[in-house]
């Protein structure tokens, strides 16, 4: 009886382990010794939604505000500003991406297509301001806002339908 209750024990151990799989601790170990990298330690799937909540937040309200308040091509040292606040963003957001990927947890924005359209409408309006930087010249200062107004519409809209579907699966996203 004492041989069957200890197989029993042992391949419910077994089953349960499998039934649960990996914890993030283990997920990171495996995708360490699978991609030959090493994660830095602040890199965690909390912080990375985090990252993500931040962005759609914060990042965009800011965006919005210099966008609203600010903007003006005659003045190159608040364009750069503003593209390397978006440039910094978008590489802490990928570096997430990456490590959510490579541990099998999901994508920053939840799945492949919603990441890619936001970071191509990221690399849109930081690359616009890249241009305006460089001297681009539209007939009048009202063309340039008016296409940076565009791209950055697009930006705000992927953010506020991924903010949409989020709220539709319970996942409430304000900060």
């Amino acid at each position: 009886m004492k041989n069957i209750l200890i197989v029993f024990v042992i391949s419910m151990t077994v089953v349960a382990q499998a039934a649960f799989g990996c914890d993030e601790q283990c997920q990171r170990e495996k995708a360490q010794a699978k991609y030959n990298v090493t994660f830095p330690s602040y890199l965690t799937w909390k912080y990375c939604e985090g990252i993500a909540v931040d962005f759609m937040t914060s990042a965009v309200r800011s965006l919005d505000s210099y966008r609203t308040n600010h903007f003006n091509t005659k003045y190159k040292g608040p364009l750069k500003n503003t593209r390397n606040f978006l440039v910094q963003r978008k590489d802490w957001l990928q570096e997430c991406d990456d490590y959510l990927k490579k541990t099998k947890k999901s994508r920053v924005f939840n799945d492949t297509k919603t990441t890619q359209k936001i970071f191509a409408s990221i690399d849109s309006v930081s690359g616009e301001f890249a241009a305006l930087i460089k001297g681009s010249s539209y007939a009048s200062s009202d063309e340039a806002q008016a296409v940076m107004n565009e791209k950055i519409n697009t930006l705000f809209k992927q953010v506020e339908d991924h903010k949409t579907i989020m709220h539709l699966k319970g996942k409430y996203v304000v900060r």
